[in-house]
């Protein structure tokens, strides 16, 4: 779906993902396992950010 990043672009992603989540906790929310491995598939470059949004505004049925 999403073509072939850099490592460090993966890093970066990596790194964003961890501080989001952490953001979340922080707030006394929590993260589901759907959107970790979602998160997970874009930190990896497999799914752009639109398409990590998409995929969570769908779970929640915010579309």
């Amino acid at each position: 779906m999403f073509g072939t990043i850099s490592k460090s672009e993966m890093r970066r992603r990596t790194e964003n993902v961890g501080l989001s989540v952490q953001s979340v906790r922080l707030e006394g929310g929590d993260v589901t396992r759907a959107f970790m491995r979602d998160a997970g598939e874009y930190a990896r470059g497999t799914i752009d950010g639109t398409e990590l949004l998409a995929r969570t505004r769908r779970r929640y049925g915010l579309e």
